[in-house]
């Protein structure tokens, strides 16, 4: 196991980190990669956008 700053801190057990996909970086994805052990991160453009 690698340890650094970014994975002690945040308690990341894998050096990886999930960068910010568009279309496809919902919670679903970004809870599977935190429970593998990495950093998920969910995109804030999968946000519907509502229409007024």
């Amino acid at each position: 196991m690698i340890k650094t700053k970014i994975t002690e801190m945040f308690g990341i057990e894998h050096p990886v980190i999930q960068g910010g996909m568009h279309y496809v970086g919902f919670a679903e994805m970004a809870s599977a990669v935190a429970n593998a052990g990495g950093l998920g991160i969910i995109t804030g453009l999968t946000q519907k956008l509502l229409m007024t």
